[in-house]
């Protein structure tokens, strides 16, 4: 099926890559209130329980150096399908754990699948005329808001009433459902990935990469996503403990306006995808992480009114879940040709970023409270915003040669 059919059925298509990111962001996000649960039920501690997550995003983001490439030989069709699939096997085998150690090996396997998702991203590049792209971005984006708001309540429902397995194996049974979608709806995409492969040698992985990593283009656009993971990603994982010091607040508190500000970033997703069509996706994002570092530095100073505190931190979610619809479908079109390389490298440096940015912000707390935590994520978003601005002047500068070039023959 070549791309112009794949338009007409676009909306079925939209909602298969929807559900693919749902399901990964209600795993991804499902083990966090199960770990006073494991903690207890495997007598360990509740660092060592916390283990899991590593388990979970570190073969993640190492994996998307190899599972891109992949992709670009092989289709984004085969990736999903084999990756969706075994995500769900080893998704129901942690629902089957029988001690620590297998949970934990079990989560690995599971994150090693997860790591084939970024080629939603790819896909949506394939199929999606770029001018275009941003409000599908958007939408499949805001599945991951979705899965935050809505996935995780009810998981965490599930352990309570029927107990933690319940919610691996319900995720499981949902990723068969979306395998099913994937084998028998989901179409082989066409990309320009096969017009290099006949005249260079990128279906080798290492080729690929350097490919990738030597294209000024695809690297600053890299970092980008690195600054801003690192600033809102890094900001989030003390989002709960700064409301607890700050407002005193309980646990079920603190978690009642996680999801509620959530929406916020829901928002951001679906208009920031909308606004990067109608007004120019690098406005958006540079507008967009101005907007985070003003929010992420000034959020520390609300920390004696609650009413200025809730608004501050859906302005942060807002400009974050915009920025990042804009600048996937930004990155996308960095290196066409191999798509799938890029934004499997994508999702490893948001990885990278998260985990970068909390090493770095707990230092930062420990040594200058929350004022320096705040000043850190804000400095790493503003710094986000000028690298951007840099990508958008080097892709006009490479456009121009292109006309100067066809213009010349």
């Amino acid at each position: 099926m070549d791309n112009k059919e794949n338009m007409k059925n676009l909306n079925w298509i939209v909602f298969i890559l929807f559900m693919i990111i749902f399901l990964i962001g209600a795993d991804t996000f499902l083990v966090s209130p199960l770990i006073p649960t494991l903690s207890r039920d495997f007598n360990v501690t509740v660092s060592q329980s916390g283990l899991l997550v590593i388990a979970y995003s570190l073969p993640y983001a190492i994996c998307g150096f190899a599972f891109g490439p992949l992709s670009d030989k092989v289709g984004r069709r085969a990736m999903l399908k084999w990756g969706i699939l075994a995500f769900s096997i080893f998704t129901l085998l942690c629902g089957c754990a029988w001690n620590f150690g297998s949970l934990f090996v079990f989560r690995a396997l599971s994150g090693i699948a997860a790591a084939t998702s970024p080629q939603v991203w790819a896909a949506i590049g394939d199929i999606i005329p770029f001018e275009k792209r941003g409000r599908v971005v958007g939408v499949v984006t805001a599945a991951l808001s979705i899965s935050q708001i809505l996935g995780v309540p009810l998981g965490a429902f599930v352990a309570g009433v029927a107990g933690w397995r319940f919610s691996f194996y319900i995720i499981g049974i949902l990723g068969a459902v979306v395998t099913l979608l994937i084998i028998f709806s989901f179409p082989i995409i066409e990309n320009s990935t096969e017009q290099v492969t006949k005249s260079t040698p990128s279906s080798n992985l290492i080729h690929s990469l350097k490919l990738v990593l030597t294209n000024k283009r695809a690297v600053f656009g890299l970092l980008v996503t690195f600054f801003m993971m690192f600033a809102s990603f890094g900001m989030y994982s003390f989002l709960g403990a700064w409301l607890s010091n700050s407002f005193n607040m309980s646990v079920s508190a603190i978690g009642t306006i996680i999801v509620v500000v959530g929406f916020g970033n829901l928002i951001g997703n679906l208009s920031g995808g909308l606004l990067g069509d109608y007004f120019g996706k690098g406005r958006v994002v540079i507008i967009g992480l101005t907007i985070l570092a003003v929010a992420l530095s000034t959020l520390p100073y609300t920390s004696t009114n609650i009413s200025l505190a809730i608004p501050c931190i859906l302005v942060w979610l807002m400009s974050a879940g915009a920025s990042l619809a804009s600048l996937n479908s930004i990155i996308s079109e960095l290196v066409p040709s191999l798509r799938g390389t890029v934004m499997s490298l994508n999702s490893s440096f948001m990885y990278i970023g998260t985990t970068i940015g909390v090493i770095v912000g707990g230092n930062a707390i420990n040594k200058f409270g929350y004022a320096g935590l705040g000043f850190v994520y804000g400095i790493s978003a503003f710094t986000a915003m000028i690298i951007i601005c840099y990508v958008i002047k080097l892709t006009s500068e490479e456009s121009k040669e292109k006309v100067i070039s066809n213009r010349s023959l």
